[in-house]
């Protein structure tokens, strides 16, 4: 890429940080906030944290003070949300805020307290975002994590099998190697490409020694995204089997509708700093309340339990969070916290539709690009905002990426196909950026 080109892509990048900025964290807290994260007891709108009162503004402007805020998005190129997303600032502020706070003396209780109440606040405004009871909801580190409480959940046996797709990050491909070589489990997968059937894959590989369904929502590696009734119909089909259903939602909250009790799963592993735009090393695992019982706990620790002695008598939290244990990093889930708060005034459902709009555009670029084409789904509600393009013939991924990282500016990931290369498309994201970096990938492989 020449420099003038170059000298495009810094641009396009900080252009719509030039407007003006109303920091939603402060606003949030005009209504009064105590200081471990609970609801405010008054809150603006989202049009009103992001637009003064009686202006209608046009879509690009509340992008622009989003933007702002977030200190990655006006850098570099950013397509990485689907790897690790940026955080506002006033994320990253609260994070510090509740650190000191808690340093000032951990051990006193007015401080204890104060932060005792940011786990429980927590899980009340995920189960209420995202569709499910305050106590369906654990509180973990990472999708990961989830993933393994499900995968480990199981009293396995030899022959015993799981089913999982050829579309899955490593996270929910190495638990079920590992279940395999220590108790001699089998793996089934199913074909979760573009145009394929969810329903009759899954039927294709059922028998009677199937125990666990784990697959994406939303696959890192192709975008594609289940679509809620057919999700639902799975787990209706899979609980009158008895088998259980788990959706790995790394990439679902923030980028896709969700809702945890309309997806018919009974688990579901997700993630803070992707899409949500949270803190790193912060986690949900959904568990319908139903099934808590058969969700067995693999590991466990103080504060897990309900009651206890030192005879051999003991009994569970009645809810998700007895798949919670130890010293917790409280001041993470804050952030974890105003994340979520972050994003709903900004307006998950204008952040949703935003991301398709961008979608439609970057089809339109891709399509438009000698040499490109499209690996994602074109459709609605199939795709999602991991936008995958396939390379021609002889531009290999992995270069690509150091290449535009290094020479253009341009943050993006190759993926699981050695021609497939993904462009994660956040709501901060513009057309412009688009633009530019689909240019940079058609100059660079042509």
């Amino acid at each position: 890429m020449n420099t003038s080109r170059r000298g495009f892509l810094r641009r396009s990048a900080g252009a719509l940080a030039l407007a003006p900025v109303v920091p939603v964290g402060r606003l949030a807290l005009l209504g009064g906030r105590d200081g471990a994260g609970t609801e405010p007891t008054t809150r603006p709108a989202a049009d009103a944290t992001f637009r003064p009162a009686g202006q209608t503004a046009p879509q690009e402007a509340w992008v622009a003070r989003a933007r702002a805020q977030i200190p990655a998005s006006t850098g570099r190129l950013y397509f990485q949300t689907g790897g690790i997303g940026p955080s506002p600032e006033a994320v990253i502020d609260h994070v510090r805020e509740r650190l000191a706070f808690q340093n000032e003396s951990p051990a006193e209780p007015r401080i204890a307290t104060d932060m005792a109440r940011i786990e429980p606040g927590l899980r009340a405004r995920l189960g209420r975002v995202f569709g499910a009871g305050a106590d369906e909801v654990a509180l973990t580190h990472s999708t990961s994590e989830g993933i393994s409480i499900a995968a480990w959940s199981q009293n396995w046996k030899e022959g015993d099998e799981v089913v999982i797709s050829n579309v899955e990050h490593p996270a929910n491909v190495i638990p079920w190697y590992v279940l395999r070589d220590r108790f001699g489990i089998v793996i089934r997968e199913i074909d979760l490409g573009t145009g394929t059937g969810l329903l009759d894959e899954v039927r294709g590989q059922l028998s009677d020694r199937t125990r666990m369904v784990s697959i994406s929502h939303v696959s890192r590696n192709n975008g594609r995204t289940l679509r809620t009734g057919e999700s639902a119909e799975l787990g209706a089909l899979l609980r009158s089997r008895g088998v259980r259903y788990h959706l790995d939602g790394a990439q679902g909250p923030g980028c896709v509708p969700t809702d945890f009790h309309a997806l018919g799963c009974d688990c579901y592993s997700t993630c803070g700093h992707k899409w949500l735009l949270g803190p790193k090393g912060t986690g949900a695992l959904f568990v319908r309340r139903e099934a808590l019982d058969d969700v067995r706990l693999s590991w466990a620790g103080s504060h897990s339990h309900a009651t206890m002695d030192y005879e051999g008598a003991y009994t569970l939290l009645p809810s998700a969070a007895r798949y919670e244990f130890g010293t917790r990093a409280l001041a993470d889930f804050a952030g974890f916290a105003r994340a979520v708060e972050w994003m709903e005034d900004v307006g998950l459902a204008r952040v949703e539709e935003r991301i398709q709009s961008l979608v439609d555009h970057a089809i339109e670029a891709v399509d438009g690009t000698d040499g490109l084409d499209v690996s994602s789904p074109r459709t609605r509600p199939d795709r999602s905002g991991v936008f995958v393009l396939e390379l021609p013939a002889g531009c290999d991924a992995t270069e690509l990426y150091t290449d535009l990282r290094e020479g253009d500016g341009v943050l993006a990931s190759p993926v699981r196909q050695p021609r497939d290369f993904r462009l994660s498309i956040h709501f901060f994201n513009t057309r412009d950026e688009i633009d530019a970096a689909v240019a940079a990938i058609g100059a660079r492989c042509g």
